[in-house]
């Protein structure tokens, strides 16, 4: 106390946090849009799925994923500190795998675990969807014994009308979705393309980007 050489954040988070917490539904951090599980039910869109990359004492680093479940806010002083609580997906028992073909993440969702440790920094983790594996349907059902993961998409931050998505900016491709080691694709004859149209010649539309 009193002591002017101590950074005024770190005396900050000395002092602790309030004892009072805030939670919210939503959350928009790192360019990303986060819901809770509970608030992705009453919306069309899905946004409370996430991955962390961990590295663990034998420097081997590994990628947790899960959803979130509550996202609070800590306040130390004039400091606000976004935490997310996630259950989380096993990483063994084949919670979390590789297909090896081609290179897509699959997780199975009711495989969960590490339920000591939920809490994140909002700040650490990335967004992602998970996609229905179709080949995974539990008879008679509408369930899914698994998930395939796509990466989510952001705002990229303090460049103006940039998103991850643009072609020409392309630095946020930590997890590309796919890795396919084969051409999965069919080769067609020209008379046997589906949908191929010879009456309509109207040119090529192309925007142009203002910078």
């Amino acid at each position: 106390m009193g002591n002017k050489m101590i950074d005024q954040q770190l005396a900050y988070l000395a002092r602790g946090p309030s004892t009072t917490v805030t939670k919210f539904q939503g959350y928009e951090i790192n360019g990303y849009t986060f819901y809770t599980t509970a608030q992705d039910q009453k919306s069309t869109n899905q946004n409370s799925g996430v991955v962390i990359d961990a590295i663990d004492n034998n420097e081997m680093k590994d990628s947790y994923y899960g959803f979130i479940e509550e996202i609070w806010e800590l306040e130390y002083g004039p400091l606000h500190i976004p935490l997310f609580l996630c259950q989380w997906v096993k990483l063994t028992s084949d919670g979390v795998t590789k297909d090896p073909q081609y290179g897509m993440t699959i997780v199975d969702l009711s495989k969960t675990g590490y339920k000591n440790e939920p809490f994140v920094l909002a700040k650490q983790v990335r967004q992602v969807f998970y996609v229905k594996d179709m080949c995974s349907k539990i008879k008679n059902t509408s369930e899914y014994r698994r998930h395939i993961v796509l990466p989510g998409k952001r705002v990229i931050v303090g460049v103006k009308d940039k998103t991850d998505k643009s072609d020409d900016y392309d630095q946020f491709d930590g997890m590309p979705p796919f890795s396919v080691q084969v051409d999965p694709s069919i080769m067609l004859a020209k008379e046997d393309t589906p949908f191929l149209r010879h009456d309509h010649d109207q040119g090529t539309f192309v925007k142009k980007k203002v910078y």
